[in-house]
C-alpha cells in the first residue's frame, strides 16, 4: 500500500500518514527485511564454510596431471623417494614423492615450513605422505604448493632389524634397524658427512646432509665435527633408516639425527680365532687374533709384525698412518702380548691381518726391557731379537733409502742402519765419535748383522768423541790421496779422497751423477739425493768445477764409483 487509505496521498514507506495521522496497516516492516537479510547472509556464509572444509580434496594419480589443472587445488599420494632439502635463510621446505604414474615436487615456503617443523611433520624417505596443496603444471615439471600444514599427512613404517651385510638393492626405501662400529667419518665435499659403520656381517654407509643437521631436533644426543660432540671411530651405534641407492650401492639415509644413538656396550664386528685356524678361506673376511710378538720389521710404507699364539704365527701389516695412531708404538715390541683385529689377506702365499685403525691394536701386556748386551755376544741366530747395545759411531754411509755407521762397543763391531724416516729425526750430531745408546732389532744382510731402530727415540747420545774436521779423510792405508788412475776394484769398500773435474750431470731416480776426471783417469761421482740436498753450495757442482770429494769406493756393473757424505764433497774451483 503506497496511499493512505483515509486522506488518498501518496505516503511512500511511512507507517503513519504524514499528511493526516492515519496509521497504515498490512505493511511489512524495513527493519524485520533487513534482519531477514543478514540472517540469510550469515547462514549462506556458514553454509559456504561448512562446505569449503568437509568437502574433500579431489584426488588426482601424479601422472594424470595436465595442463588443464594448472592451478587447480588437489591432493595426492606416493612414498617419499628423497631427503627433504630445507633452506633456512628462504625457510623453503622441499621434498619429492611417488606414485605409480609419476613424480612430484612438494614445497612449503615460510609460516607453513614453520608449522610443519614445529609439528614434526617432515616428511622422511620412504614415508607414506598425502598432501594437498596448489597445483603447478610446466611443460616437463610438476610442483605442488602446501597451503594448509595441516593437510599434510605422513605415514612412517617401523623399522625392521637388518643385519647390514643381509641389506640388498632391492631394500630401497625399507626402514632398517642396525647396529654397528662406527669406522670412519668424512667429508666427500662440503654439506655432506658419511658415517661407515660395520658389523659381523658388512659396512654400510650412512648419509648426513647439512639439511638433516638444519631439520634435526636440537636436543638429538649425536653431533658432527663442528655441530658439538662428535662420533668417534670404535664408537658402537644404533641407526633408524630407510634404505638408499648410490648408483647400485646401498645406504642408509636416517630420518633425523636423534635415529642415530650411541651405545654403551660395543658391537663386536669379528669373530675372535686362533692364528692356526685362519685359512685362506678367510681371505677378505674380519677376525680377531691374540698372541706374542716375536719379530717386528719396518718396511718403506709401515711396520710389519709377527704374531704368535702358539697354534700358528702370522703377520700382522700396520700401515704407517695405523702404526703412527698407536697410543705408544714403543709398546708394540717384541714380548708384548697383543690383540689385534683386522682384515684377513694372503700375500705371497702368507697369511697377514691388516687392522684398517689404530683402535683395532691393542698392547694387552708390554713386553720386558730389552736386554743389554754386547756386539761380541750377538751371532745370527740373534736376528729378530730387539736388544741395547753401546758404543762410538763411525764415520757415516749414506745410501738411496738411509744411512748406516758402524758402531764399535770395544767388542765388535756391528752395522747401525738408520732408514730415512728414522735417520730424518734422529739426535742432532751424530758422526764419528759419536757415543750412542742404541735399542734396535738385529737384522741380518749378506751375511753381516745390522741393528736396526724402529724409531728416533731408540737413539740416545751419550756423548762425542774427537770428531774429524771437513778436510780430515780417512783414507785406506792412512797416507796420502789417490789419483783416480791408481784406483782399482781392489780399492772396493775402502774410503779415498779424490779430486778431479766434473763432468756434465746425469740425474736418477735417486739421487744424481758426475763423471770426475783428474786427467790420469775417470770415476763416477754418485751422490743420493739425500746427501745432495744436504751439501750447502749443491748450486756449484756443475760441469766444469774442480772439486774434491772423499767418500767409499764402490762398483756398479764394471764402473768404479766414489760414494761420499754431505760433508765429503767440497768445491775448491
Amino acid at each position: 500500500m503506497s496511499h493512505c487509505p483515509n486522506c488518498g496521498r501518496y505516503v511512500g514507506p511511512y507507517e503513519t500518514c504524514p499528511y493526516c495521522g492515519a496509521r497504515l496497516t498490512g505493511r511489512t516492516s524495513i527493519r524485520g527485511v533487513k534482519i531477514v537479510a543478514v540472517a540469510l547472509a550469515t547462514v549462506g556464509l556458514a553454509i559456504l564454510w561448512f562446505a569449503a572444509t568437509h568437502a574433500e580434496v579431489p584426488r588426482v594419480m601424479i601422472g594424470q596431471a595436465g595442463a588443464t589443472m594448472n592451478m587447480a587445488y588437489v591432493r595426492v599420494e606416493g612414498h617419499c623417494t628423497c631427503a627433504p632439502t630445507y633452506d633456512p635463510e628462504s625457510e623453503t621446505l622441499s621434498f619429492w614423492i611417488e606414485d605409480d604414474t609419476g613424480e612430484i615436487r612438494v614445497s612449503a615456503y615460510r609460516a607453513e615450513t614453520r608449522q610443519i617443523i614445529e609439528q614434526d611433520h617432515i616428511p622422511a624417505l620412504g614415508d607414506l605422505v598425502e598432501v594437498a596443496g596448489t597445483l603447478r603444471v610446466r611443460e616437463d615439471f610438476l610442483s605442488l604448493t602446501i597451503n594448509v600444514p595441516e593437510q599434510l599427512k605422513t605415514t612412517r613404517a617401523e623399522p625392521v632389524d637388518h643385519d647390514i651385510g643381509t641389506i640388498v638393492p632391492e631394500d630401497r626405501y625399507l626402514r632398517v634397524r642396525v647396529r654397528g662400529q662406527v669406522r670412519q667419518v668424512y667429508e666427500p665435499y662440503e654439506g655432506l658427512t658419511l658415517i661407515t659403520i660395520r658389523d659381523e656381517t658388512g659396512s654400510i654407509p650412512i648419509v648426513v646432509s647439512e639439511d638433516l643437521i638444519a631439520l634435526s631436533d636440537a636436543s638429538s644426543t649425536v653431533r658432527l665435527s663442528a655441530h658439538g660432540e662428535a662420533l668417534t671411530t670404535g664408537q658402537s651405534v644404533e641407526v633408524v633408516a630407510a634404505v638408499s641407492l648410490y648408483g647400485d650401492t646401498p645406504q642408509l639415509v636416517p630420518a633425523s639425527l636423534a635415529d642415530i644413538v650411541p651405545l654403551g656396550q660395543k658391537v663386536p664386528i669379528a669373530v675372535e680365532k686362533q692364528i692356526g685356524e685362519l685359512t685362506t678361506a678367510d681371505a677378505g673376511q674380519l677376525a680377531v687374533v691374540r698372541g706374542t710378538v716375536t719379530e717386528v720389521n719396518p718396511f718403506s710404507s709401515g711396520v710389519k709384525v709377527m704374531l704368535d699364539d702358539g697354534t700358528g704365527a702370522a703377520i700382522v701389516l700396520l700401515w704407517q698412518s695405523v702404526y703412527d695412531g698407536l697410543p705408544n708404538p714403543a709398546a708394540l715390541d717384541v714380548g708384548a702380548e697383543v690383540q689385534v683385529q683386522g682384515e684377513v689377506s694372503q700375500y705371497r702365499g702368507q697369511l697377514e691381518v691388516i687392522p684398517e685403525l689404530a683402535e683395532d691394536v691393542q698392547v694387552l701386556t708390554t713386553a720386558a726391557p730389552p736386554a743389554e748386551t754386547t756386539i761380541a755376544a750377538l751371532t745370527t741366530g740373534d736376528a729378530g731379537r730387539v736388544v741395547t747395545l753401546r758404543g762410538t759411531l763411525g764415520p757415516p754411509d749414506p745410501f738411496s733409502a738411509g744411512v748406516k755407521f758402524t758402531l764399535d762397543d770395544g767388542t765388535g763391531q756391528i752395522t747401525l742402519l738408520l732408514w730415512s724416516d728414522v735417520a730424518e729425526s734422529a739426535p742432532e750430531g751424530l758422526g764419528a765419535g759419536t757415543q750412542v745408546v742404541v735399542t734396535g732389532q738385529v737384522e741380518e744382510y749378506q751375511g753381516e748383522l745390522e741393528l736396526i731402530p724402529r724409531n728416533a727415540g731408540e737413539i740416545r747420545v751419550t756423548g762425542v768423541g774427537a770428531v774429524p774436521t771437513e778436510d780430515e779423510v780417512k783414507v785406506e792405508d792412512g797416507g796420502e790421496a789417490r789419483a783416480i788412475g791408481d784406483v782399482t776394484s781392489a780399492d772396493v769398500g775402502a774410503t779415498l779422497l779424490l779430486a778431479g773435474t766434473l763432468g756434465e750431470p746425469q740425474t736418477f731416480s735417486k739421487g744424481v751423477k758426475f763423471p770426475l776426471d783428474d786427467g790420469t783417469g775417470t770415476i763416477i761421482l754418485l751422490l743420493w739425493q739425500n746427501v745432495y740436498d744436504a751439501i750447502h753450495d749443491a748450486d756449484r757442482l756443475v760441469a766444469g768445477a774442480r772439486v774434491e770429494a772423499a767418500g767409499r769406493i764402490d762398483e756398479y756393473r764394471g764402473d768404479l764409483e766414489i760414494i761420499p757424505e754431505a760433508d765429503g764433497v767440497r768445491v775448491v774451483e
